[in-house]
């Protein structure tokens, strides 16, 4: 072998240790898989987040014996650990489901 050969292959293997690496953090630093019950809800309270737009996302809170929707989103400037939620909006979901008549 050569020495050009050597350098070669020492890059192919730094190469491939760097991708290794990045690919561990990168699965590492991926979000958690959402999971839905698929059972019957024990409690009073049904909670969903979704995109409200690009990049930032809500909570819906549904509170079934108050019958009330909450929506509730990040704080200006929140950050990902720690975040504070403020109220947006709420409904009353008896009265705009209420049947007229």
């Amino acid at each position: 072998m050569t020495t050009k050969d050597i350098i070669l292959i020492a890059l192919v293997c730094v190469n491939v240790s760097l991708a290794s690496t990045a690919l561990v953090l990168y699965v590492a630093d991926a979000e958690p898989v959402a999971q839905a019950a698929m059972s019957n809800r024990a409690g009073d309270y049904i909670m969903v987040t979704g995109p409200v737009t690009t990049g930032r996302e809500a909570l819906l809170i549904v509170d079934v014996v108050a019958k009330r929707a909450n929506l509730y989103v990040p704080a200006a400037g929140a950050t990902a650990k720690g975040v504070e939620f403020e109220l947006k909006s709420s409904r009353n979901l008896a009265a705009d489901f209420k049947s007229p008549g």
